[in-house]
């Protein structure tokens, strides 16, 4: 492959990625379905909590175009293991979190609407979906429990023998072995001035991705090896939770991700239907695949956020933080998965402070089983809710004593001359200016001037008010990257990550970190992700992590094909290697050069002569230790007092990522994250009835925002560079999400009657109630 052929300069104007979409070009998972492929289609239960009495599958399997019907007991011979578990952490008094097996049909009971319980195999979908609606189950309804609070009330239904009281995992920090923290927060909040207390509510949401979970399946005998196709946020992590449900060696097992339209999260994982169609496939010899349905989506995909938050925040007669004791209880639903109590706990911890000194913090967590999806990590992952908190319960301090809002938080911030910071938690934060960027933030959104803006509004007959959202948040997550650089001849270079893509702008982003590395036009550099068995293995797209860590893997690699190639240039030019200088995709000594190209040919043609070990295909991995993300946002909302509705004046948002790789995407980015921000604090919330029944199943229920609910933004970018990674940067996928929430129902709160009640989501009726009862 040419340059030329991968792309054309003369004509590209954007993101690599672009043309093949705006073509309608894209390989998304419903776009390739293999020949002969059988299609797959689950029985799902219809009941929050049920033993399942029997099923009878003989009607489905006399629906003409039907080729079998499965259920738990043909999966059992095969001995597989859990679906999910949770990672191990320690959890208080070092007790680990306690997982339950997870199967890819339930056998005896179902947990949560939307189980999958048997899965029928057809020749067309529409047979497919007869056969589902012909199988028979008896189930026995038991008493369900959705809501975690009550989940932990004496006498609720109990989910897990295993697990009294519901409770999945419970985790305290910072360690306190001797009660030490304790005593010393004890003593804060005794001395302080003001103590402010306040409950939050963050409520689940449903994660939509654009493109519902799409996956195929085959299985070569010969080789004894699976083939999963299908949306991940790296397959490498795929491939392993695969192959341990399939209870196979992960060479056994390979997973190939093309297009993906949206994850946020939801994608990182093994599902159910993942495991059953891998056993289909081997077990009648044919290709199978599956698609979901939105309305399947809605009660099978991993959904977010559920938790209850008491926070307490001690306070001195000047307004200084003296201590803040968070106390939580967070919603796992059925089934634990993989890194779903991070949420609830390490995420929170990693996150707090944020920009605020404050020198005595607890943060107690309970994760609780319920009848309802799973949860696990969605766009934050516990940094929206660790900033909720904080944000919330600070405007609450600056009401109840008496100070600007904004006064309060400049009184509170973290100043330059103590960065780095190190927090009880023990996370170090390496670069910033808190103070500098909210000052930016408040003069960019004229704090000063809004005053007369709400006297205006009030002469409109409209509310108005103003809202900060100061944020931080931990970023990269796994610590470690890999890349992998290759030069396949013909004057291009493979990059080869593990992070998939999802509408991020990976194949952009990484090729211009590696052009610039390297010196060579970006039209040169094809980034490669998405094949377990062809590229490099790594921690996926998930915590904001790509930029640093996957531009530093690449950054790396590059340094060292440099290296590598000054070695193969001082023979092909015959000189010291001491003697090479490297420099805008060239190799030179004197007045002779020779083109990183050139030396990378000679040197594969070295290899196959024997002179030389390697060729200039290189790989290459980074260390680096979490970035933290900042900044500040500020909303201004107008509502209607008659009828609650609310408009979204204005909007500012700065950041500091560090350094900014893309303008425009960085820019995107954040468009984005605050657009679901937006749809949590207004609009958003998956609701079960008491008896486990999905009550938001669909888009009429559930109430994603539109075009025209997202505000015009002002975006400014304050980079302070990094100093833990190579590029300098910090993450920023998730920055949106994480400041919209607070900075929205901050302005919200400010514009009703002091002492109003509002819990997100504030849709117009629930404004409307809280006008009603303050009045």
């Amino acid at each position: 492959m040419t340059a030329s052929a991968v792309l054309n300069p003369s004509t590209w104007r954007g993101r690599f990625e672009d043309a093949p979409l705006l073509r309608g070009a894209g390989r998304f998972g419903d776009d390739v379905i293999p020949a002969g492929a059988l299609i797959a289609q689950f029985v799902r239960s219809p009941h929050g909590f049920a033993r399942i009495r029997s099923i009878d599958t003989a009607p489905a399997k006399a629906v003409s175009g039907v080729v079998a019907v499965l259920t738990a007991a043909d999966l059992a011979p095969h001995h597989y293991h859990s679906i999910s578990h949770a990672h191990p952490i320690p959890g208080r008094d070092g007790k680990p979190p306690f997982s339950p097996r997870r199967q890819a049909l339930a056998e005896s009971r179902v947990m949560h609407v939307g189980e999958p319980v048997a899965m029928v195999l057809a020749t067309s979908l529409a047979a497919a979906q007869e056969g589902v609606e012909r199988v028979a189950v008896d189930y026995e309804p038991l008493a369900a429990v959705t809501d975690a609070r009550e989940a932990v009330k004496p006498g609720a239904p109990q989910l897990w023998p295993e697990a009294p009281g519901n409770i999945g995992f419970e985790w305290s920090a910072p360690s306190d072995p001797d009660g030490r923290v304790s005593s010393a927060l004890e003593r804060a909040f005794a001395a302080a001035a003001h103590v402010v207390r306040i409950d939050l509510v963050n409520q689940r949401l449903v994660a939509a991705s654009l493109e519902p979970r799409s996956a195929s399946a085959t299985y070569e005998p010969s080789a004894k090896r699976f083939t999963l196709r299908c949306g991940t946020q790296g397959v490498a992590s795929v491939r392993m939770q695969v192959a341990s449900a399939l209870n196979v060696d992960p060479q056994y097992v390979h997973v190939i991700t093309e297009d993906v339209g949206g994850a946020f999260g939801m994608k990182g994982w093994c599902y159910p239907e993942y495991i059953a169609i891998l056993h289909a496939a081997r077990a009648f010899g044919r290709p199978v695949h599956w698609n979901a349905t939105r309305a399947e989506a809605f009660v099978s995909d991993n959904q977010g956020r559920d938790s209850f938050w008491t926070v307490e925040l001690a306070l001195n007669r000047r307004g200084r933080f003296l201590g803040l004791r968070v106390n939580g209880i967070g919603n796992l639903g059925a089934y634990f998965t993989g890194v779903a109590h991070f949420v609830f706990t390490t995420h929170i911890s990693g996150c707090l402070p944020t920009v605020y000194d404050i020198p005595y913090v607890q943060v107690n967590s309970r994760c609780v089983f319920t009848n309802t999806v799973p949860t696990g990590p969605y766009r934050g992952a516990g940094r929206p809710e660790a900033s909720y908190l904080l944000e919330r319960v600070i405007d609450a301090a600056a009401h109840q004593i008496g100070i600007d809002p904004a006064e309060l938080r400049r009184r509170n911030l973290i100043s330059p001359g103590k960065i780095p910071y190190t927090t009880v938690f023990g996370n170090t934060y390496d670069s910033g200016d808190f103070p500098a960027l909210f000052e930016h933030a408040l003069q960019k959104a004229d704090y000063a001037g809004f005053a007369a803006r709400r006297k205006m509004a009030k002469k409109n007959g409209k509310l108005r008010g103003i809202g900060i959202g100061c944020y931080l948040e931990i970023a990269g997550a796994f610590p470690e990257e890999t890349a992998r650089i290759a030069f396949p001849g013909g004057g291009v270079v493979h990059v080869h990550v593990g992070a998939g893509a999802s509408g991020q702008g990976h194949k952009t982003v990484f090729a211009a970190v590696a052009a610039r590395k390297l010196g060579i036009a970006p039209e040169c550099v094809l980034v490669m992700s998405g094949d377990s068995e062809r590229d490099v293995p790594g921690f996926g797209a998930v915590a904001s992590r790509s930029a640093m860590m996957v531009g530093g893997a690449i950054a790396k690699t590059a340094e060292a094909v440099i290296a590598k190639g000054k070695r193969i240039a001082a023979l092909l030019l015959q000189a010291d290697e001491g003697q090479v200088e490297y420099r805008d995709g060239k190799f030179r000594v004197e007045n002779r050069e020779a083109t990183l190209f050139e030396v990378a040919d000679h040197a594969a043609e070295l290899v196959k002569q024997g002179v030389v070990a390697e060729s200039l295909d290189t790989r290459g991995s980074v260390k680096a230790a979490p970035s933290f993300p900042n900044g500040c946002h500020i909303a201004e909302v107008e509502i209607d007092p008659a009828t609650g509705a609310l408009a979204v004046v204005n909007y500012t948002a700065v950041g500091d990522c560090g350094n900014v790789l893309d303008e425009t995407i960085v820019t995107a980015q954040l468009h984005g994250g605050v657009a679901q921000g937006l749809g949590q604090a207004l609009s958003e919330a998956s609701v079960y009835d008491s008896g486990g029944q999905l009550i938001t199943g669909s888009f009429m229920d559930y109430a994603v925002p539109r075009a025209r609910d997202v505000p015009p933004m002002s975006v400014d970018h304050r980079a302070i560079a990094c100093r833990t990674n190579p590029l300098g940067v910090k993450g920023t996928g998730e920055a949106g999400t994480t400041a919209a929430p607070p900075a929205l129902i901050n302005a919200i709160v400010d514009a009703l009657p002091r002492g109003a009640r509002l819990d997100m989501p504030a849709t117009p009726e629930r404004i409307w109630r809280a006008l009603t009862a303050a009045s």
